[in-house]
């Protein structure tokens, strides 16, 4: 199966920290300002799913996830043939391994 097919599915943590990400966001800067780096962070998704896209390993978690730096913050993630799976989205200075 094509890369180009994939599906893209946000584990509850993924979505939880999106939100949060864009509460912060907004009460730190503005409305507009959230809205923008939502829009670069989910427009990360697709180019993970197309394969046009992709992170790097990174030590102490899993064998299967990647990490793909976008503004602040890092999109955990694993995908197959058929899914791409988004783990967690955190910020650079947070400690990845734990947070998973």
């Amino acid at each position: 199966m094509s890369v180009k097919s994939r599906s893209c599915k946000l584990l509850p943590k993924a979505r939880q920290d999106l939100e949060a990400i864009w509460r912060y966001t907004f009460e730190t800067w503005s409305l507009q300002q959230a809205n923008t780096y939502y829009s670069e962070l989910i427009g990360c998704f697709p180019e993970l799913a197309a394969g046009t896209a992709r992170g790097r390993k990174v030590s102490g978690i899993k064998p299967d996830y990647l990490a793909l730096a976008c503004g602040s913050h890092f999109i955990i993630y694993k995908g197959d043939a058929q899914t791409l799976t988004i783990i967690r989205i955190l910020h650079r200075r947070m400690n990845i391994a734990a947070h998973l």
